[in-house]
C-alpha cells in the first residue's frame, strides 16, 4: 500500500490566506523496485586469459557500469485502467573480471555484458516517460567452469520510476530565506602537549 503524503503544521504562524502559485515541477505516478539474484552467469574466458583456466585461479568480479532502455510499453487490457501500462525494459550489466594466478601474479583482465529483459506494471499514462536506475550491483562469488568459462553469482536492485513534467497549483506560504550553515567548531589544540617528558624511573629493587 502507497505511502499517503500529508501536510503538516507550520513551525511558524501561517498566513490565513496563504499565495496561490504555479509551479512546473516533475510528477512521479508511480514508483517501485524490484531486487533480482542470478546464481549462475557464465561468460567465455578470452584468450588473454591463455585457457584453458586451473580451477585454483582465483576470480575477482565487479559491476563497472550499467544502462537500461524500454524496449516495449503495453497498456493493459480491460477491466484494468488505462493510465496502466506493462513496461518491458533491457538491462545491461558491465562486469570486470580479474584472475589472479596461485602465485599472486596476475594472469588477466577483461570485461563482458550481462543483457537480460525485466517487464513491470505500472501506473503510467500517455505522456509520461520511464525512468531506469540499477543501484546497488554486486558480482560473485565466481568459479571456473571447464577452464574456459567464469560463472559468477549478480545481485542488483532496479528502481522504475514513470513520471512527466507537469503544473501545479500549490499554496506558497512564501519564499525559502536561507539560514545561516553551521561550521562545527575546532577542537581545541593541546598546548601545552601532554606529556611533555618520559616518565621517572622507578627505583632499582635493593
Amino acid at each position: 500500500m502507497p505511502h499517503k503524503v500529508v501536510p503538516v503544521p507550520c513551525d511558524r504562524p501561517c498566513p490565513p490566506d496563504p499565495e496561490i502559485v504555479c509551479i512546473e515541477t516533475r510528477k512521479v505516478y508511480d514508483f517501485c523496485f524490484q531486487r533480482d539474484t542470478i546464481e549462475n552467469a557464465c561468460f567465455t574466458i578470452p584468450v588473454a586469459c591463455e585457457p584453458p583456466v586451473p580451477p585454483a585461479v582465483t576470480i575477482a568480479c565487479s559491476v563497472t557500469a550499467t544502462s537500461a532502455v524500454v524496449v516495449a510499453r503495453t497498456p493493459l487490457p480491460p477491466p484494468a485502467p488505462p493510465q496502466f501500462a506493462r513496461v518491458t525494459f533491457r538491462v545491461i550489466l558491465t562486469l570486470g573480471f580479474t584472475l589472479t594466478n596461485p602465485d599472486g601474479t596476475l594472469r588477466c583482465t577483461f570485461t563482458a555484458d550481462f543483457p537480460f529483459l525485466k517487464t513491470v506494471t505500472l501506473c503510467a499514462p500517455a505522456g509520461t516517460d520511464i525512468a531506469i536506475e540499477v543501484r546497488p550491483s554486486q558480482c560473485g562469488p565466481c568459479f571456473i567452469l571447464g577452464g574456459t568459462q567464469v560463472c559468477c553469482g549478480l545481485d542488483f536492485c532496479i528502481l522504475v520510476q514513470a513520471r512527466t513534467i507537469v503544473k501545479l497549483l500549490v499554496p506558497a506560504y512564501g519564499f525559502c530565506p536561507p539560514s545561516e550553515c553551521r561550521v562545527l567548531p575546532k577542537p581545541p589544540l593541546p598546548c601545552p602537549p601532554a606529556p611533555l617528558f618520559p616518565p621517572q624511573c622507578p627505583p632499582l629493587p635493593t
